[in-house]
């Protein structure tokens, strides 16, 4: 009977294995940080707008006095700085989520390297497994086969 088959690189495959799902637990995190920063953007969007249209709609309905119209421009003020705060902050997150999907990006190929490796390792012990089976199994028949001719014989 052969020897069980033994990657001897396993532990580094493991090890592989761990920092490639760090890196994607990584990728997730970078990923989760962009999507609340678009979603608090568009948040800021839509009070824009709606600020927008409702001094509009003060302005169409009653008169409107300087102190209103410079409470909203500040007010607006405030918003757009938020706005671009927000996309500084969008495109920091946006970088640090390429970088961490190359991360991880680098991270699965370096396990999958190993990983093709015990598959091709495996492959070819599997094989010469085969190979000796069958040469066993044709020394067992070979046997027989005399065995049977030597009592045929007598």
């Amino acid at each position: 009977m052969a020897k069980a088959f033994k990657f001897r690189a396993e532990p580094v495959l493991k090890i592989r294995q761990r920092a490639e799902q760090a890196a994607m637990r990584r990728l997730a995190e970078a990923r989760s940080r962009v999507t609340g920063i678009e979603q608090e953007l568009t948040r800021l969007r839509g009070l824009l707008a709606q600020q927008d249209q409702l001094v509009r709609q003060e302005m169409l309905t009653r008169r409107v006095d300087v102190q209103y119209i410079s409470l909203y421009r500040r007010h607006v003020m405030a918003l757009h700085r938020r706005i671009v705060e927000q996309d500084g902050k969008l495109r920091a997150a946006a970088l640090e989520f390429q970088q961490a999907r190359g991360a991880a990006l680098q991270a699965r190929r370096h396990r999958r390297v190993l990983g093709t490796l015990k598959d091709k390792l495996y492959a070819r012990y599997r094989a010469e497994a085969d190979r000796l089976e069958r040469r066993q199994m044709d020394e067992v028949g070979s046997i027989a086969h005399a065995r049977r001719l030597a009592l045929e014989e007598n």
